[in-house]
């Protein structure tokens, strides 16, 4: 650059994430956020809190702001004319542009992992008054309706922490639902806090937890999922890709671009399986080991004869007893699984849509490209594009 050209000017963002509270949904978006600031060099502040009034100190003078935005800061934001994006779901901020996991794909995956493990007593636990949760529960009840026979939602006030009174009534309530739960029952939990305290409840009421209770929540944060006995089975709702998203939506925005005119929803990345959910639902021990077989071989090529082989069974019988059992034909078990082989491959970046095919047991590419229209509503690629964080973002 010659002395005579301008520098171009460096861009003041906010970005508004409580960092004290040391949550994936906050340090992983904040991580998504920064990858994008410095590519985009902007010269970013970091304010832990969701309202500030940006006016009452004149240098603060900010280009963009990208976060979980309340509603005082939007509308002077707006008044200003200043662009801004937000991560915050239930925030009390109106027609901002957003970026949020989609809850309801997150609620389906969830309650389809249960169903594929033979669960067909299924529960939803959660919290009011939140729409994450409210999606979810939709996603829960569409996958939930067409195969299980029994399917329930029960819903707690989210105050429990706020005096040793509530949360002894949160706790009174949430030991009245699980003793009414039999065994056999696969639980679809709203976040993993929550899936932590039904474990102990679970124990308590001698409900051992994942043989006679499944249990799949939401978020997969580590410091909760992984130091609770047994550890928790999560969904990966893809947070550091909420941040990058919502800071690229911010940098077109600063250039001038329009804002979309419905919310940005990403899908998962799926779920990550421990051991919470390391059982079958299902009691016809042939069943349990025909599933075990699907999940374990789906990626080499199996077919429905070598699931019956495997069972001892004639094909005929198979395909009655696992319909009766799992609600599902074999053919459609095995589909399933390698969706899920296919989509843990896709993080791998350097794998061919083809290799991909060809590593989870998909006949070609195109079939792989057909089932991901049919069960996703996007293409692999989309998928790979909406989940695989470079290190250019």
């Amino acid at each position: 650059m010659s002395d005579a050209e301008p520098m171009s000017k460096k861009h003041r963002i906010a970005i508004l994430i409580e960092v004290e509270t040391p949550l994936r949904r906050h340090l992983d978006v904040l991580a998504g956020i920064q990858q994008v600031a410095s590519t985009a060099n902007w010269d970013t502040t970091l304010i832990p809190v969701t309202d500030f009034d940006f006016l009452d100190d004149p240098g603060q003078a900010f280009d963009g702001f990208v976060g979980r935005i309340g509603r005082s800061l939007a509308i002077k934001a707006k008044e200003h004319k200043i662009p801004a994006v937000n991560v915050w779901l239930n925030t009390d901020a109106e027609n901002l542009p957003g970026v949020f996991p989609d809850w309801r794909q997150a609620g389906k995956i969830a309650t389809q992992h249960l169903l594929s493990l033979g669960f067909r007593k299924l529960a939803y636990v959660g919290f009011t008054d939140q729409r994450g949760v409210q999606l979810q529960i939709a996603g829960y009840n569409a996958s939930a309706r067409e195969i299980a026979f029994q399917h329930t939602v029960d819903l707690f006030d989210h105050s429990y922490a706020r005096s040793a009174a509530a949360w002894q009534s949160f706790s009174d309530q949430l030991d009245a639902l699980v003793a009414t739960w039999e065994p056999r029952t696969g639980v679809c939990v709203s976040d993993d806090s929550l899936g932590r305290f039904i474990i102990q409840r679970c124990e308590q009421h001698g409900l051992r937890v994942p043989r006679e209770i499944a249990i799949v929540s939401m978020e997969n944060e580590p410091l909760v999922c992984e130091y609770t006995s047994p550890q928790l089975s999560s969904i990966d709702v893809g947070y550091q890709q909420v941040g990058v998203q919502a800071a690229s939506l911010l940098e077109q925005l600063i250039a001038g671009c329009k804002p979309p005119e419905s919310p940005t929803r990403l899908p998962p990345r799926g779920i990550v399986k421990r051991s919470s959910s390391d059982a079958y639902g299902v009691a016809d021990p042939d069943i349990v080991k025909c599933l075990h077989f699907i999940a374990t071989h789906a990626h080499e090529h199996i077919t429905v004869d070598d699931v019956a082989t495997h069972a001892c069974l004639s094909r005929r019988t198979l395909e009655r007893r696992f319909k009766h059992e799992v609600l599902c034909t074999v053919g459609e078990e095995i589909t399933r699984a390698r969706l899920e082989m296919a989509k843990t491959q896709l993080f791998e970046s350097g794998l061919s849509i083809k290799m991909v095919a060809r590593r989870s047991g998909f006949r070609d590419s195109s079939q792989l490209c057909a089932v991901f229209q049919r069960e996703l509503g996007l293409s692999p690629g989309q998928f790979r594009k909406t989940h695989v964080i470079s290190s250019t973002a």
